[in-house]
């Protein structure tokens, strides 16, 4: 196993000692260790789609719309979505 030191703000590290303090993790490694695992199990899903996304554009052939209107239309879908 490695061993690593990390520097932390105040407001961090005092959050982090929180999560430990409320009895979910045994240690604040334990806490850091999940996050890390978490991150990593994000961003191979990130990938998974995108690739997923790739796929599907390369079978779906050339479009005859105009990329304004495809960025509208994007940018609409994001609007409604997240806003």
């Amino acid at each position: 196993m490695a061993k690593m030191t990390i520097s932390l703000p105040d407001s961090l590290a005092d959050y982090v000692a929180r999560r430990v303090a409320s009895g979910r993790y045994d240690s604040a490694d334990a806490f850091l260790a999940e996050l890390i695992v978490k991150d990593q199990d994000h961003r191979k899903l990130d990938d998974d789609e995108l690739r997923d996304i790739l796929r599907q554009a390369g079978a779906s052939g050339i479009s005859d719309r105009r990329i304004p209107d495809i960025l509208l239309e994007t940018k609409a879908k994001l609007r409604d979505n997240y806003l």
